[in-house]
């Protein structure tokens, strides 16, 4: 009788240590893990793949645009507006993780300031400034990054040739695009564990020995606040405030009609977070949720999709859909939204409580 008595106990115990291993409530299996994790494979498999995959187009646009500052080709002018919109697709997804030294280095408006100031842009094609690196750095943050060589790029109304531009022109489009690939690289090498930052070290570690997040539940509400706080600015800002005012001046980018592609990169940049991949899977906020909730973890999918759904239903240009297809804008707004209300009221609570 005491032998099956110690053994039971060490059977209790044993099942005690394994909790990461338990079924999630709603039933089925879950492969083990611990809280940590989620945060070294966000670092690694969202971050730093994202960042390196902006840098790498990022200088590949500044390498197309100097190209066709020497050609002056239709056929290179084309290759620089699709280079353009793949760097973009990089950067709206890296949208889903705003924090770090995106925000504290100010990188963010320094990049994607919009819309763009029109007067100021044209007094200063008419300066004879030097566009030196300093310069460029100095200048405020409406007349660099994507937007004003965007603007460049595709002319008012999307549709400027090779010969419309002028050598002043070039010569400001060419700094833009250096000093977006500058700063973008300063992201990559931010986020590097062989960087001089190595804010992949300061966000894993929460909560062993981080200087910024005190504990790992910091960590994870920073991630949480992240998706939602993307999916409020879509929903609310560049697409809400647009519809509202019915003025297609406000947005994002109307030059190359990109905004609806911005927009759903957005949704798939919190999709890459939620995962825990950008090219390569790895743990993610998915897996902790499963743990939890499979309710929950569901929920998210079908909202992240149906937001998705929603945004490839407006079949316009943004600036077209305000006023042809305002009743598709805006179930694409409630739909994010619905998201955006998920991961504040339901993932947030759930870390907080399960997450120390």
């Amino acid at each position: 009788m005491q032998k099956i008595l110690i053994l039971a106990v060490v059977a209790t115990t044993l099942i005690a240590c394994k909790k990461e291993s338990s079924e999630p409530s709603g039933g089925g299996t879950q492969v083990a893990f611990e809280n940590h994790q989620v945060l070294h494979a966000f670092a690694e498999n969202v971050a730093q793949d994202n960042y390196t995959d902006l840098a790498a187009k990022s200088s590949a646009l500044r390498d197309a645009i100097q190209t066709f500052n020497t050609s002056l080709s239709d056929a290179d002018l084309a290759n620089c507006r699709q280079q353009w919109r793949d760097t973009r697709t990089s950067w709206e997804r890296s949208e889903a993780l705003l924090f770090g030294p995106v925000a504290t280095e100010n990188i963010d408006p320094r990049i994607d300031t919009w819309p763009v100031n029109f007067t100021d842009l044209e007094a200063q094609l008419s300066s004879g400034n030097a566009f030196t690196p300093e310069y460029i750095t100095a200048l405020e943050d409406a007349l660099k990054g994507f937007h004003p060589i965007e603007y460049l790029l595709f002319g008012l109304n999307g549709d400027k040739t090779a010969d419309q531009f002028t050598a002043r022109e070039r010569e400001y489009i060419v700094a833009l695009a250096e000093d977006l690939a500058e700063l973008t690289g300063s992201l990559r090498t931010s986020w590097d564990p062989t960087g001089s930052g190595n804010y992949s070290a300061v966000f894993a570690q929460a909560g062993d020995g981080s200087a910024v997040y005190p504990t790992e539940r910091a960590a994870y509400e920073e991630v949480v606040n992240a998706m939602a706080g993307i999916c409020d600015e879509v929903a609310n800002g560049k697409m809400g405030e647009v519809l509202l005012a019915q003025d297609a001046s406000m947005e994002e980018s109307p030059y190359s009609q990109n905004s609806i592609t911005d927009f759903t990169n957005n949704i798939r940049g919190v999709e890459n977070v939620y995962l825990g991949r950008y090219t390569a899977d790895g743990t993610g906020m998915e897996n902790f949720v499963r743990e939890h909730s499979l309710q929950l973890d569901n929920t998210i999918k079908l909202q992240i999709s149906a937001s998705i759904t929603a945004l490839n239903n407006i079949t316009v240009p943004f600036g077209q859909a305000i006023t042809e297809q305002p009743v598709q804008v805006q179930q694409a707004i409630d739909a994010i939204n619905a998201l955006a209300t998920t991961l504040n009221d339901e993932l947030l609570p759930l870390v907080q409580q399960h997450v120390h």
